[in-house]
């Protein structure tokens, strides 16, 4: 009996846990819909390798917010390719990369033409 009380209430804080991220998620998209996340794609500097570049667009279509899984499996990117994607366009002001939990969750910082003027 006592297992079945620790069972629901471990389903509970897990449901209560995933509504929250989702919570935040949510705020952070609309933030990016109101204009945080705006990239000029054309404008993408050209030393950039294309891979980063694929990932700034795919950004900019999703509202500038995406979880790492979600860019990973929409390019069909190996973790670790895509993590060092991630770093440097997170060293080079592209993006934001904020840890939820088990997860990450990536940013587009700010548009691309202040970007490449640092």
């Amino acid at each position: 009996m006592l297992e079945l009380v620790l069972l629901v209430v471990q389903i509970s804080a897990l449901a209560v846990a995933t509504y929250a991220g989702r919570a935040r998620l949510k705020k952070l998209l609309n933030e990016a819909q109101n204009g945080n996340a705006a990239i000029q794609v054309d404008e993408l500097r050209d030393d950039l390798p294309e891979l980063d570049r694929s990932i700034l667009r795919l950004l900019a279509e999703r509202q500038g917010v995406m979880y790492q899984s979600e860019i990973m499996k929409e390019l069909g990117l190996p973790k670790s390719t895509l993590h060092k994607a991630l770093r440097r366009l997170s060293e080079g002001g592209y993006v934001e990369i904020q840890k939820r939990g088990r997860f990450n969750v990536v940013i587009l910082k700010k548009p691309t033409s202040e970007a490449s003027a640092t």
